[in-house]
């Protein structure tokens, strides 16, 4: 117990010190927000402290709304009571909340709460036997989404040796009302999904094979029909759908550091944010938008709101942002960052 104190601080102290040296704002103190949502002109994060809940099993995650085109925003917590949640993956559509949600390490359930604009209200529980250790949640619609059900192992040399090896595999999961079925498997570690709803494709980003794979919604009852996977310049994490044809993911370079960085905290993984566009001929182009600084915090996702980018971190102790104008390129900022930051007229 001594030992794992000891290096929950030295981990700490490497992040201050890291932080400290880059030009990123780190003014919101929100612990381990892995994934970043929004709703209109709002965000939406659970702040889950993972590095002190090494040693502490009583951490309960923090859900908090925002509006995230505030140079200052005022932090608004609604996390949904009672509950000792341990919050894996956020996901909102319309008024609805989704997370993942587990007793231990392991999340088991999908929670879903309705906001009322005051309070989360009807919470929605979806347990499933095969449901070992969820990944991420992929609305569709109100009582529809897709999750991803990865690792067997709870125990986080587990998830390292799987990385080496490159053995853990991802199964995925269509939940209709009250019903949950398979309708993929064998996905080499799926860490993020999008939904393209003019398409009717399901993204999985594939970390184990620095891509992204594309399937295709055929069939009643639906079932998901590999069409073709999109090369990245890194292994993926997490996805944003910027637009009805723009993603946001999250890459790292190095697949073993990222594995220590997601089981154990305080080690650095190079990452990047790339661009992928579905072109008119059903092509897609990828570009990389933004390369983070050597030894900087280990991202999960980057979700642009307003005049800035909010990148979402599975250990770091703040919510990290930086300036969208002049970080990434012109064409690439969506349509509401680009009106955000336009002059107005006299």
């Amino acid at each position: 117990m001594f030992v794992r104190g000891v290096r929950i601080i030295l981990a700490s102290i490497q992040n201050v010190l890291s932080l400290s040296a880059q030009s990123w704002d780190t003014s919101l103190t929100l612990p381990g927000c892995e994934t970043v949502v929004r709703s209109g002109e709002y965000v939406w994060v659970f702040s889950y402290d993972r590095r002190t809940a090494i040693g502490d099993t009583h951490v309960r995650g923090h859900l908090f709304r925002f509006r995230g085109s505030q140079a200052v925003p005022f932090l608004w917590e609604v996390t949904p009571a009672p509950g000792l949640w341990r919050p894996f993956g956020l996901a909102c559509r319309d008024s609805f909340i989704w997370f993942a949600h587990g007793a231990g390490e392991r999340p088991t359930e999908v929670w879903r709460f309705q906001w009322s604009g005051e309070q989360l209200e009807s919470p929605k529980v979806w347990r499933h036997p095969a449901f070992v250790s969820l990944q991420a949640i992929q609305p569709t619609h109100n009582h529809r989404f897709y999750v991803a059900n990865d690792r067997k192992g709870s125990a986080r040399w587990h998830l390292v040796a799987g990385f080496f090896i490159r053995r853990v595999r991802s199964s995925l999961f269509l939940c209709e009302d009250d019903t949950c079925r398979k309708v993929g498997d064998r996905i080499p570690y799926a860490a993020g999904l999008a939904y393209l709803p003019q398409e009717r494709t399901l993204v999985v980003s594939v970390a184990f094979r620095k891509a992204l794979w594309i399937y295709q919604e055929v069939g009643e009852p639906v079932q998901l029909q590999y069409i073709r996977k999109v090369r990245l310049p890194g292994h993926p994490d997490n996805l944003t759908l910027v637009s009805d044809s723009v993603l946001w993911v999250v890459c790292h370079r190095r697949l073993m550091a990222w594995a220590r960085s997601l089981a154990f905290g305080g080690h650095r993984s190079r990452w990047l944010i790339a661009e992928v566009r579905l072109l008119p001929n059903g092509q897609y182009a990828v570009r990389s938008l933004y390369k983070a600084p050597r030894g900087y915090a280990t991202a999960s996702m980057a979700l642009p709101i307003g005049e800035y980018i909010y990148v979402g971190s599975v250990f770091e102790p703040t919510l990290l942002r930086l300036t969208a104008k002049g970080t990434i390129p012109d064409d690439a900022l969506p349509t509401s960052i680009k009106s955000f930051l336009e002059p107005t007229q006299p």
